[in-house]
């Protein structure tokens, strides 16, 4: 039995959270609830409580009392760094740490602060849910997850770790992490913009109304994934998309959610994080600069 810590309650931190609790000891981390919060999981309209550990950020020195195998980071990217520093001081000397997020960001700055065998990983998932009260997921979509490692500690003990997360569902194991994270940067960068600023769901986007700015972007990302040595096709792209916009048509997506919601939202680690990488290249990413600049006017309107 692993002493595993999820920080982040989100649709996606309690779905990790609700099948990573059979078989392990399992402590939620939250930012905005509190250590008396009961969360469940909800399927075909069957609830089930999620047996957990809650702490909040202010209580995170009971962390200490019991060495921490795995900590699973299921925040929005942006939050990332503060939520490791919150946490580093805890780390156990041999913890494997795994990211799990939208869009892409530079993890150096992470590698630097670890230990010689802290392990770190990444998570990239298809898993779907939604929050329909604040401590209430539904299940709304099953899909892969993969796992990849980031560091060589990680590439060594990798078959730990999977078996710590067999009870996720489509768990794999994969040496090509960055590309699978960059094509599903392909997919979020498709898929989230347009309908947080159409305010439509994942389905709609199909229209031949969003094709050309789909295209346009998607042209650009791929054009700056190749110039990095990444070997993504603007064809596969266009194809995942579209399959990822069939298959969770009913779906709202991250940053529709956050934008309705009035939060942060992640389009500088997505389309943001093309324009930044374009700009190092020496080259122009004005469909993917429009789509900052829209979401950017449209949070700020709000």
């Amino acid at each position: 039995m692993a002493n595993i810590v999820i920080v982040g309650d989100g649709a996606i931190g309690l779905l990790y959270s609700h099948f990573l609790s059979t078989g392990n000891q399992l402590t939620i981390v939250t930012r905005r609830g509190c250590r008396q919060n009961k969360y469940y999981y909800q399927q075909n309209q069957q609830q089930h409580r999620i047996t957990a550990k809650v702490l909040t950020t202010q209580q995170l020195p009971e962390l200490a009392h019991q060495p921490i195998d795995m900590v699973i980071f299921a925040v929005k990217a942006y939050q990332v760094s503060d939520a490791f520093k919150q946490l580093k001081p805890y780390f156990s000397a041999q913890c494997s740490i795994v990211l799990s997020h939208n869009g892409l960001s530079n993890l150096a700055p992470l590698q630097r602060q670890l230990q010689s065998q802290q392990a770190l990983f990444f998570l990239t998932t298809r898993l779907a849910g939604f929050k329909i009260t604040p401590t209430t997921v539904t299940h709304t979509g099953n899909g892969e997850s993969v796992l990849g490692s980031c560091n060589a500690v990680a590439a060594a003990r990798y078959q730990d770790v999977m078996q710590q997360l067999q009870g996720l569902p489509n768990i794999s194991f994969s040496e090509h992490i960055t590309l699978l994270r960059w094509q599903k940067l392909l997919v979020n960068i498709a898929i989230n913009p347009l309908t947080a600023l159409h305010n439509v769901k994942n389905g709609a986007l199909t229209a031949p109304q969003f094709s050309g700015k789909i295209v346009n972007v998607l042209n650009e990302a791929c054009h700056v994934a190749n110039l990095l040595g990444i070997n993504v096709q603007l064809a596969d792209a266009l194809a995942n998309a579209y399959q990822v916009m069939s298959d969770t048509k009913d779906n709202y997506s991250s940053m529709h959610q956050d934008i309705a919601h009035s939060r942060m939202t992640e389009i500088d680690a997505m389309c943001g994080y093309i324009c930044q990488q374009g700009q190092q290249l020496g080259i122009s990413t004005p469909h993917n600069q429009s789509l900052v600049d829209a979401i950017r006017h449209k949070k700020s309107a709000i």
